[in-house]
């Protein structure tokens, strides 16, 4: 009675020894995958971050009076309208 009761115990252990080994190789993997999304995500922000940077640039620099006046003379054929000489008799 007593070393079907040890028996039972053991074998319940190895078994729950197994399905414990089983989950950590689980999550093991698991932290692996998400360690590289991780990795992946970082290098993608770090991209975004350099393409922001471009646009905003380039947003600065074509939104600059200079470069509006410079469009607007070549381009749409506008000139600077001169003032008026006025004269006293």
């Amino acid at each position: 009675m007593i070393k079907k009761k040890i028996i039972f115990q053991y074998l319940f252990l190895l078994v729950l020894i197994f399905i414990l080994s089983i989950e950590k190789i689980k999550l093991s993997w698991e932290i692996s995958t998400l360690y590289n999304n991780s990795e992946n995500i970082k290098v993608e922000l770090e991209k975004l971050k350099d393409l922001n940077l471009k646009l905003t640039t380039q947003y600065h620099l074509e939104n600059s009076p200079a470069i509006i006046e410079k469009i607007a003379k070549e381009d749409l054929g506008m000139t600077k309208k001169r003032p008026k000489k006025i004269s006293y008799e």
